[in-house]
């Protein structure tokens, strides 16, 4: 799997994204979301890309049940990584289409994506 989870703290999932990004660690980070969002918290994601290399070509990205219903119980994602994936993740995170504020910060930031992500 691409997507490790580093931790959660109330709110706060914490998860690490390395490799080529498959439709399972979508799924398994949106599982994760919808039982913190089930106690009635609103989710915030600090996501870290760690050699990321996209996503995998030709895979069934079309699953749109949980932007649909829950997309705006997502507070703030906060994505740190390589400048290049910026335009591309905010693409597949869908910024703009909802409510959920969405940053990109270069790998020297991460503890200034924590510090926004969390306000």
């Amino acid at each position: 799997m691409a997507c490790e989870i580093i931790r959660i703290d109330g709110a706060l999932m914490h998860v690490r994204i390395s490799g080529i990004m498959e439709p399972a660690d979508q799924e398994s980070l949106q599982t994760v979301a919808a039982s913190l969002i089930a106690q009635g918290l609103k989710v915030r994601l600090l996501a870290t890309l760690d050699d990321f290399e996209g996503w995998r070509k030709g895979a069934d990205w079309g699953d749109i049940a949980f932007f649909m219903t829950h997309g705006n119980d997502v507070a703030r994602m906060a994505i740190v990584g390589d400048e290049r994936w910026k335009d591309q993740i905010f693409a597949f995170v869908g910024k703009g289409l909802r409510d959920t504020e969405v940053e990109f910060f270069p790998l020297s930031s991460e503890g200034e994506a924590e510090r926004w992500v969390r306000a």
